[in-house]
């Protein structure tokens, strides 16, 4: 199978640790692919219609998109379906949880678009509402928190992880958590330990090409 995706994208990171805690990950192939709201590309609309990543080409050449199909997808047609409970109470009360790590997410992703406009006046207006909802999925995190340490790892911890990781990675001087939140930061230092988690950090590519191709420059000027 062939992952189209981005080191940087935390929608990418939850397949990723889905596909190492699934045991598929030696089945995936991952394609370097970056997408931006600027432009299409090309080479994603070729194979997902909405030009997304991340995007799984089955063996077959089916196209699975969204994070969400794609992890069911490794979990329950081809793993052993650890990570979504099959009781329909149990599957419910995941799949909120999970909603709300992404639905961070998705707050994150738009602070930092928000961050990046031209202009200011409508920016911080956009900001300030984003940054209303932090406090109250924080207090929701923190209260379940307990439940989650004690809870097998599932889809919903993967979605919440990814979001948390997300913040260290882009965000850290802007979303401060852990000393309001012990309990969730008590949670996320164990999650943050599993194997699945460390082999997935978030990398910026773009960034560590830029610095390459500066370091070469350089080295052709000395």
């Amino acid at each position: 199978m062939k992952l189209y995706g981005s080191s940087r994208s935390p929608y990418v990171r939850k397949v990723l640790i889905a596909a190492h805690e699934t045991g598929t990950i030696g089945d995936i192939a991952v394609e370097p692919m970056v997408v931006t709201a600027l432009a299409a590309n090309p080479t994603m609309l070729s194979v997902n219609p909405l030009g997304q990543i991340p995007t799984l080409i089955l063996d077959d050449g089916q196209a699975l998109f969204d994070s969400d199909v794609i992890c069911r997808y490794l979990d329950l047609v081809i793993g052993k379906g650890r990570l979504h409970p099959r009781e329909i109470a149990a599957e419910i009360a995941m799949m909120r949880l999970l909603v709300l790590g992404d639905g961070l997410t998705a707050v994150l992703m738009s602070l930092l678009s928000e961050k990046s406009r031209r202009q200011p006046e409508h920016s911080e207006r956009r900001l300030a509402a984003l940054r209303e909802k932090l406090p109250l999925i924080f207090a929701t995190l923190e209260a379940e928190a307990p439940k989650m340490m004690q809870a097998p790892f599932d889809m919903a911890q993967i979605a919440i992880v990814s979001a948390l990781c997300y913040i260290d990675f882009r965000l850290s001087d802007d979303v401060v958590w852990r000393e309001t939140h012990p309990s969730l930061a008590n949670w996320f230092a164990a999650v943050g330990r599993r194997p699945s988690v460390v082999a997935t950090a978030y990398f910026d590519e773009l960034a560590a090409a830029a610095a390459g191709a500066g370091k070469q420059e350089k080295a052709g000027q000395a």
